[in-house]
């Protein structure tokens, strides 16, 4: 169970519901963009980051090892 609340669509300003829209039907999921809005222009900035990795040269298979390693060091069990 989360700490933090999770954001309602709703309550989010409407770029960030848009771009949690879009992770909810590209990944089946949108726990993380309801997380990250509480602090809307840090996910903007990350969202920026993560879209350019993204489209980058880093294949897919390292980036979600990486955000996993990630989760499991904070503990987080998401």
């Amino acid at each position: 169970m989360p700490v933090l609340p999770l954001v309602e669509p709703k309550d989010m300003e409407p770029d960030i519901r848009q771009t949690m829209e879009m992770f909810q039907d590209w990944i089946g999921d949108s726990v993380y963009s309801q997380f990250m809005a509480h602090v809307p222009e840090l996910f903007r900035k990350f969202n920026d980051f993560y879209m350019a990795c993204l489209n980058g040269r880093v294949e897919s298979e390292p980036k979600e090892l990486s955000r996993l390693r990630l989760a499991r060091l904070n503990n987080c069990e998401y």
